[in-house]
């Protein structure tokens, strides 16, 4: 539908129900589609209003809670670096998140709004969600990556990995990734639209006759190439980081049961064993990495089936489907945004140290 004052612009949500109410009834006549109406109603009702909305705010608290603790350990070790770099975009996306669950709430798309909350959570919502998310998949990768070759070449790495490099590369991700989400708030904006069918003016998302040209390499940049590289990365230096803490737990345990005639020769190996310091360090980016890896393992496994399924988009055969099935990959992008705070607390001295001295003052205030 051309929009009244643009000629280039179109409604977006008004073509979304059109091609909706046209596929439905085609549908009606054909087969009856895996996810109906009535069931996608209750997917989003429990799996984003009852269980990914409560965990966004648990999100959003516990990553202010991991910025606070890290800055006050300051940014002299590259890990605090990172981990700071972490917790804002997890803390970002879990904002975004809070969002586009309200907008997808049922009953709140039911209220008599000014505005639609089916388009209003696409800018609001959803693409700054995405948009952190790809960079926390791009910081968690360097952290894995970097972790194992540090335990791989000690020597070599730890003087070229800096709290002043590793800065650089933590806003080069923002940077990298905000810069390619930056097209999509132009071929999308919103305008003021007549309804008839609410007869009233509404806020609604519009689209340029350019988006799928847009979105359409965005979506395989964002969605496909850089996440299935760092992906794979994960992969292979998590396995790498398991082998390496379970050969340096192997040689402690040598260590304590040799004679001390045999400790002059077990010392000349332990310079290629881990300090407990790095040990403990590795142990944590390595739980990072798993919780990564389980959650976005549902996530990658979608998106290549919604690739290959023409079906699986909007307007499609199967679009209720996609839509249940994304909205399941959000809760599992949320949850993995506001649980490193237990990874940090149990496996970091330092910061449950922070942590605690921060709670104590807090408490002694009130």
């Amino acid at each position: 539908m051309p929009c009244p004052s643009h000629n280039t612009t179109y409604d977006g949500c008004n073509i979304h129900e059109t091609l909706d109410k046209s596929f439905m009834n085609v549908s009606e006549t054909i087969t009856q589609p895996l996810v109906s109406e009535h069931i996608l109603y209750w997917i989003r009702m429990i799996v984003l209003g009852c269980l990914c909305q409560p965990i966004a705010l648990f999100g959003v608290t516990t990553n202010a809670i991991n910025l606070l603790v890290y800055i006050k350990l300051g940014v002299k070790d590259p890990m605090n670096v990172s981990l700071i770099g972490l917790s804002i975009s997890d803390f970002i996306s879990c904002v975004a998140q809070i969002w586009f669950n309200l907008c997808l709430f049922p009953p709140f798309m039911e209220l008599d709004l000014p505005f639609r909350p089916l388009g209003t959570h696409y800018l609001f919502g959803a693409w700054p969600h995405i948009t952190c998310v790809k960079i926390t998949t791009f910081i968690t990768a360097f952290i894995t990556i970097e972790r194992c070759l540090c335990v791989t070449f000690p020597l070599k790495v730890k003087q070229i990995i800096t709290t002043k490099r590793v800065t650089i590369i933590i806003v080069f991700f923002y940077v990298l990734n905000g810069g390619l989400a930056v097209p999509v708030f132009y071929v999308n904006y919103y305008d003021w639209v007549f309804s008839p069918e609410r007869n009233r003016t509404l806020y609604t998302l519009m689209f340029r006759k350019e988006r799928a040209e847009v979105e359409g390499p965005l979506f395989f940049l964002l969605g496909i190439f850089f996440p299935t590289f760092a992906f794979v990365g994960m992969l292979v230096s998590t396995y790498i980081l398991l082998y390496k803490l379970k050969q340096n737990a192997k040689w402690r345990q040598g260590v304590t049961g040799n004679s001390s005639a045999n400790a002059e020769k077990e010392e000349g190996s332990s310079k290629n064993q881990l300090s407990p310091r790095d040990a403990k360090v590795t142990k944590m980016v390595v739980m990072i990495s798993v919780l990564f890896l389980i959650s976005f393992s549902p996530v990658m496994i979608s998106t290549y089936i919604m690739l290959a399924s023409p079906e699986l988009k909007e307007g499609g055969a199967r679009e209720n489907l996609l839509h249940a099935i994304f909205s399941f990959n959000y809760l599992l992008e949320t949850t993995n945004a506001s649980l490193n705070i237990f990874i940090y607390y149990f496996m970091s001295s330092n910061y449950k140290t922070m942590f605690m001295s921060i709670i104590k003052m807090k408490t002694s205030k009130i």
